[in-house]
């Protein structure tokens, strides 16, 4: 039997939050397991996001479980590699925070100025008659 170590979905819309669990590879993504290892929050801080049994990881890895690339790369933040050793945990990304309120409010002004004066240009050039038809004029 192939063992992978993956992913499985639970909570509601909007506010998902996964197991880790050892599985045969051929059931469905939420159906039957193994075992279950651990658990995965995105939405908590990132102190909490990730809870695992380190010593029944371990084991399914050195028992020839294969991880899948999700599960692996959050076992590098929990500090194991794909062989169940331990490691220097991986550090989470910083997210980006928006831009400060005043920023924001003279990003627009400068886009409201932009958007004033496009118009004015184009009613200029508009007024002006082409080159060609200034030429057939004078020539008349």
């Amino acid at each position: 039997m192939a063992v992978r170590i993956r992913l499985k979905r639970l909570g509601r819309r909007n506010r998902i939050h996964w197991r880790i669990c050892a599985t045969d590879k051929r059931t469905a993504r939420d159906g039957r397991v193994i075992e279950e290892l651990g658990s995965y929050d995105p939405c908590a801080p990132n102190d909490r996001k990730i809870a695992i049994h380190r010593e029944r990881v371990a084991h399914w890895l050195r028992a020839g479980a294969l991880p899948t690339d999700t599960v692996a790369q959050l076992l590098a933040h929990a500090g194991l590699d794909r062989k169940g050793n331990e490691v220097t945990p991986r550090p989470w990304q910083k997210r980006k925070s928006p831009p400060p309120p005043a920023a924001k409010k003279a990003a627009e002004a400068k886009a409201a100025e932009a958007k004033a004066e496009a118009p004015s240009e184009a009613k200029g050039g508009a007024a002006e008659p082409p080159a060609a038809a200034q030429e057939e004029a004078s020539s008349n």
